[in-house]
């Protein structure tokens, strides 16, 4: 069955009831992929994209509230450097047009590169469902390989990040364009110039590098930096790179990075 609902409280009912039986929808970019190869997604498919105002992009108090189904080339346009280039690093233009943000969470890739972006950026994630609405730490959202703690009752609505954060960007991938990460960092610094550092595909899910922010924290150049994010990875060997070699650029990225934000 396809629904279409026309109010996110209506969406919640309808998700409430079905649970494992029924998905959101909005752009489809992972959902329809997977179905292309001939997996089952779900019985029932709820459309969000007849819901008003859940691509809707807001800044109050210092802080930037995006909507569950904003999407990446709406991303592309903040003035939040990792998260905008990270955006626009993501498939092609049509794919920009149409996948969300809120997907890309959901999907929990290791790869994900809008997810390594907000990670660098403290995001705070909204679950909303029929029992009411929780927050939470975007870190703490991911729990396992493509694992979250998304309910099954539950609607990623809204994302929060700073809007003070300087922030840049970094990704390898095996070509131009339309590619998936070999490796993938985001480095931010807060005004209080305390690091914040997320890397993709380097472990099952995007992580942050808390022992390399301790390092900079105590005064660490970004040579001695990256070492330390070396230690803290654990990529795996797949078709697009060895370990090694994942484990060698992601200390690269990341002393770039952090010479880029701080003048070095």
């Amino acid at each position: 069955m396809f629904y279409q609902p026309k109010s996110i409280s209506e969406a919640l009912d309808l998700k409430a009831e079905l649970k494992e039986r029924g998905v959101f929808i909005a752009g489809g970019t992972d959902l329809v992929v997977l179905m292309n190869r001939g997996v089952k997604v779900a019985e029932n498919f709820i459309d969000l994209t007849h819901i008003p105002g859940l691509a809707t992009i807001n800044t109050r108090n210092g802080t930037i509230e995006l909507a569950g189904d904003t999407t990446f080339a709406q991303c592309g346009r903040l003035p939040v450097r990792c998260l905008a280039l990270a955006s626009l690093s993501v498939g092609g233009p049509g794919i920009r047009e149409l996948g969300t943000i809120a997907g890309n969470l959901a999907t929990a890739s290791p790869a994900g590169d809008g997810s390594t972006a907000l990670l660098a950026l403290d995001a705070e994630v909204e679950l909303t469902s029929v029992r009411g609405v929780r927050k939470l730490a975007l870190e703490k959202f991911f729990l396992s390989y493509r694992k979250t703690a998304l309910a099954s009752d539950e609607l990623i609505t809204k994302l929060s990040i700073p809007a003070n954060y300087r922030s840049d960007w970094l990704k390898n991938g095996k070509r131009g364009a339309v590619n998936i990460s070999v490796v993938a960092a985001a480095v931010a610094l807060t005004p209080k110039k305390e690091a914040r550092i997320a890397l993709a595909s380097v472990a099952p899910f995007p992580v942050r590098c808390h022992k390399a922010e301790e390092v900079f924290a105590k005064g660490g150049d970004a040579g001695q930096v990256a070492e330390i994010v070396r230690t803290e990875i654990k990529p795996i060997t797949d078709h697009r790179a060895s370990a090694d070699y994942k484990t060698h650029l992601a200390g690269v990225m990341v002393r770039r990075l952090l010479e880029s934000l701080c003048g070095n």
